[in-house]
């Protein structure tokens, strides 16, 4: 039975992903906000479920995303990174620090360039928002979005304990 109650869970978690993330199109403002958030909602999957389970509600709603949502960048943004993020997050932090800080950076802009070239060249988003500021414009957005990068990583282990908490509830409220 509890197979059936995680599972129904899982496609909850997926499918309010799915909807938040649609969100991006009528509020593009959002469409850097809305994958860290539903990322969250994976990690929270993990805490509850397992992450089995996790990367199961990953996969289904990467899937979906990619059908579904029109704001392509932003759908992979959430694929490409903070959609399995926080599932990985704590074996990297298993390393020792300066290796882990240095895998995480690593992974993290190899992922944006990759969501810039994929939205540009794979999905045909203009370029011209990469080329504002003139030559500068790429370092410049790599450079911001490390130090958002950064502070997403320190608030998931801050709040970490919060995070146990809340999927102390919700296995309370399924059992």
């Amino acid at each position: 039975m509890k197979k059936a109650k995680y599972t129904a869970l899982c496609g909850m978690a997926a499918a309010l992903t799915v909807v938040l993330m649609a969100a991006t199109t009528i509020l593009p403002v959002l469409m850097y906000v809305l994958p860290i958030i539903t990322g969250i909602i994976v990690l929270l999957t993990s805490l509850v479920a397992g992450k089995k389970y996790a990367f199961g509600v990953y996969a289904a709603s990467s899937i979906l995303l990619i059908v579904l949502i029109t704001d392509k960048e932003s759908a992979l943004t959430y694929i490409l990174f903070f959609g399995y993020y926080p599932l990985i997050r704590d074996a990297l932090d298993r390393l020792p620090k300066v290796l882990s800080w240095a895998l995480k950076l690593v992974l993290f802009n190899i992922c944006a360039v990759l969501i810039g070239v994929i939205s540009v060249y794979v999905f045909g988003i203009s370029g011209e928002e990469y080329s504002e500021f003139g030559r500068w414009t790429v370092p410049v957005l790599l450079a911001m979005s490390n130090l958002v990068f950064l502070l997403y990583d320190t608030a998931l282990k801050k709040n970490g304990i919060l995070l146990e908490l809340l999927a102390d509830k919700i296995n309370k409220t399924i059992k």
